[in-house]
C-alpha cells in the first residue's frame, strides 16, 4: 500500500510537472519577450523542482538536497522583489521556506517517503502562492 501511495504521488507529479514545462508563451505567440528577474527565478525553481523529482526517482539524495538548498535561497530572494507583500504571501512564502528545510533534512536522512511528501507538499504551496498573486493583482486592477 505505502508503494502504491508513492508510485501515484511521483506519478501524478510528473504529470504535473511535464504540463508546465511546455512551450513557453512566448514561443506560442512568437513574440520574444524580456523576462523580469523574478520570472528568471520562478524558472529557476521550476528547473530545481524537476531536479528534486528525478533525484527522488533515482535516489540520488544529493541532488535532492542540492536542489532544496536552493530552492530555499531562491524563495528568501524572491521576498525581496515583492513590492507590497501581503499576509497571505508571507505565510506562503515562510511554508515554503520551511518545506525546502524540511526537504534537506529529510534527502540528508535518504528518507525517500519524507522527501517526497515534502515535494508535493511544496507543490501545493507553490500552487496556492500563485494563485493568491494572480487574486491579487486582478484585484489591484
Amino acid at each position: 500500500m505505502k508503494l502504491f501511495v508513492l508510485s501515484t504521488t511521483l506519478g501524478a507529479m510528473c504529470l504535473l510537472i511535464i504540463c508546465s514545462v511546455g512551450k513557453s508563451q512566448e514561443q506560442k505567440t512568437g513574440k520574444s519577450k524580456e523576462l523580469t528577474s523574478n520570472q528568471m527565478l520562478m524558472r529557476d525553481k521550476l528547473v530545481q523542482m524537476n531536479r528534486i523529482l528525478e533525484g527522488l526517482t533515482l535516489d540520488k539524495f544529493d541532488q535532492v538536497e542540492e536542489g532544496a538548498k536552493t530552492l530555499g535561497m531562491i524563495s528568501r530572494a524572491t521576498s525581496w522583489h515583492i513590492a507590497d507583500p501581503t499576509p497571505r504571501y508571507e505565510r506562503l512564502s515562510k511554508n515554503f521556506q520551511e518545506q525546502a528545510a524540511d526537504l534537506e533534512r529529510h534527502a540528508n536522512e535518504r528518507n525517500t517517503d519524507a522527501a517526497t511528501l515534502d515535494l508535493v507538499r511544496m507543490n501545493i504551496t507553490c500552487t496556492q502562492c500563485h494563485q493568491h498573486m494572480r487574486e491579487n493583482a486582478a484585484r489591484h486592477k
